[in-house]
């Protein structure tokens, strides 16, 4: 296997008497799509919370990129370039799609640019904000508002407002993503369409924990179950 870009080891997580995550241990190597299979209650989004770093483990170990990230909280890990989607939409919805992604691009920058000049004037957030919601597939909806937009494309959006994290001076957008159950298109009969996959997601990692489904086809969608 290809050198990991995330590694686990022995990751235990207990809430009284109930052992959520017993000694879980798990590799995703750069590129790669791991997707974490199970009913609902199994554990996925604490073993998703755990990795993000909005839960701390018990036991056991998180390396990210070479780092032991265990001890850090949710925001150290994003500008390290671990993103996370929700398995509740959070987007701004009385915000276009391309505002939506460029306060993510804003945010993650640190700074507020000019103070008195419009944000939306700004190239600096807009044209990366443009360029994102092209690799989601939202590019010709770029100007709707996020919550008139169907479930399936504010799910996609959520995923742009990810991919905005910029994990530091040496890497240009987030290099793991880690998505806690998107829901199938039989579930909402709103949603458009399923996510794309991505265009241009090189080295990119993907975690997506989801309820039981045949797995992929590794062949065709390039994914590793677990």
């Amino acid at each position: 296997m290809a050198d990991a870009l995330l590694e686990v080891r022995g990751l235990t997580k207990r809430f009284g008497g109930l052992v959520a995550s017993d000694g879980i241990a798990l590799r995703v190597a750069e590129g790669e799509t791991l997707a974490i299979i199970g009913p609902n209650g199994a554990g996925k989004t604490t073993l998703i919370g755990q990795l993000a770093g909005d839960l701390r483990p018990d036991a056991g170990s998180i390396r990210f990129a070479g780092e032991d990230v265990t001890a850090l909280g949710a925001a150290a890990r994003s500008h390290r370039g671990l993103a996370r989607s929700f398995q509740i939409t959070s987007i701004f919805r009385d915000f276009t799609a391309l505002d939506n992604v460029a306060l993510a691009v804003q945010a993650h920058a640190g700074h507020s640019f000019r103070f008195w000049r419009p944000a939306r004037r700004e190239a600096a957030l807009r044209e990366p904000a443009r360029a994102i919601l092209e690799r989601v597939g939202l590019g010709a909806r770029a100007d709707v508002l996020g919550g008139t937009l169907a479930h399936g494309e504010q799910r996609q959006l959520e995923i742009g407002m990810a991919l905005a994290t910029r994990p530091g001076r040496s890497h240009q957008r987030a290099r793991l993503r880690a998505r806690d159950r998107f829901r199938r298109a039989r579930d909402d009969p709103r949603r458009s369409r399923s996510p794309p996959r991505l265009s241009g997601r090189g080295r990119q990692g993907v975690m997506r924990a989801t309820t039981p489904d045949p797995c992929p086809d590794p062949v065709r969608s390039g994914a590793r179950c677990w």
